[in-house]
């Protein structure tokens, strides 16, 4: 698996869909929507999360094991999600931004099942 190449495939695949969801008929109509400019801020958000996560904490966030457990699509498409936070927390500035990934990813991919 090449991580970059899906990861950017995944992400040319979201733009496209936002790009047809505008109603935008020039160029000039979209960048004035609020809405798409927003979707695609966060669509490069979620890229560059993921590429840090990747290339530099790895280890720490097993992401790559996660990604192998339950695909890079999914691991996007809940990081891209408005309903978490993993977007806030790394570009809050806060130290402990990692350890707040790191417990969001246990919660949504854990990587063992809990024996009840």
């Amino acid at each position: 698996m090449n991580f970059k190449k899906e990861l950017n495939e995944i992400v040319e695949n979201h733009v496209d869909v936002i790009k047809k969801q505008s109603k935008a008929k020039s160029i000039d109509e979209f960048v004035k929507d609020e809405t798409t400019i927003a979707r695609l801020n966060r669509i490069y958000d979620t890229k560059d999360v993921l590429e840090d996560l990747y290339d530099m904490y790895e280890e720490d966030t097993e992401l790559m094991e996660r990604v192998k457990k339950y695909s890079l699509g999914t691991v996007f498409a809940e990081v891209y999600d408005l309903n978490n936070c993993y977007i806030e927390y790394y570009n809050s500035g806060d130290d402990d931004w990692l350890v707040w990934i790191n417990d969001a990813l246990d919660y949504d991919f854990p990587l063992q099942q809990v024996n009840e």
